[in-house]
């Protein structure tokens, strides 16, 4: 039973779901402040999460037999069935608590539930998922604060980042993809990716430029705008090393800066 009850706690991916919650949570109360719409944002979102890596891990089990065998459903811990059928209610938890919330934030719920389910299930070229996830990201930010210019550009600067990671991670991943039939990331998709880093690295700098945030975002964004560049620069030279590393410090700055800036 214990053995059961872990793996479900891995397949909810802790660390992600905590990041995607976390952002909700932080935005939502300092735009709404401790409030019951505020509980039912974080409450929605923490099960969208929830729903697409069980969605996900169900419909990539052959693949991760390959490359991530040491997951639940590889090792027979969860059942393909048993991950589908969580992944429904948990969908169905969130999309009754979002119809709860304002009326602009239950259709951007419906909007990245949709484009979630399509890029899980739906055989979609590697770079147009890769930007389609940035946009799930994004998305985070309209949903839970208030859709403004501010809240617009934290949302890109933690967002286009992952069009770079996305495209990273499949090129890593090509041997997994291949056992699904599915074609890796072009040749020129690296370029693509090398861009997108130092496109959140140059939007980072609008805030402060256009007045929207105090001297407190800066120096957090520095950290941003370095590892931006550096995961550029190692993506066009294919030098996928501690790319994990530096895209973890990146996330974790860029979080300090909007929760700084919202000050």
């Amino acid at each position: 039973m214990l053995q059961k009850v872990n793996a479900l706690a891995r397949l909810v991916r802790p660390r992600h779901t905590a990041q995607v919650v976390g952002i909700v949570a932080i935005l939502s109360i300092s735009s709404h402040g401790f409030s019951t719409l505020s509980l039912y944002t974080v409450l929605s979102s923490f099960f969208l999460s929830i729903a697409i890596f069980f969605l996900d891990d169900a419909h990539d089990y052959e693949s991760d037999i390959v490359i991530h065998a040491q997951r639940p459903i590889p090792e027979r811990l969860i059942t393909v069935r048993q991950a589908y059928l969580g992944g429904a209610v948990a969908l169905a938890i969130g999309v009754f608590l979002a119809s709860l919330l304002l009326f602009h934030q239950f259709l951007i719920f419906l909007i990245s539930a949709t484009v979630a389910v399509a890029v899980i299930f739906v055989s979609i070229q590697s770079t147009l998922r890769a930007c389609l996830n940035a946009f799930l990201i994004w998305s985070l930010f309209p949903f839970a604060a208030f859709p403004d210019l501010k809240t617009v550009l934290f949302g890109l600067i933690v967002a286009l980042p992952h069009v770079g990671g996305s495209i990273m991670k499949d090129v890593l991943h090509q041997k997994g993809d291949e056992v699904q039939r599915l074609k890796g990331p072009p040749e020129w998709s690296r370029y693509l990716a090398s861009v997108a880093f130092l496109a959140a690295a140059v939007v980072a700098c609008l805030s402060p430029l256009l007045g929207l945030v105090s001297w407190l975002y800066v120096p957090p964004t520095m950290v941003t705008q370095v590892c931006c560049v550096i995961l550029a620069v190692k993506t066009l030279k294919r030098h996928y090393e501690k790319v994990y590393v530096y895209g973890a410090i990146g996330m974790l700055s860029s979080l300090a800066a909007f929760l700084l800036g919202r000050l």
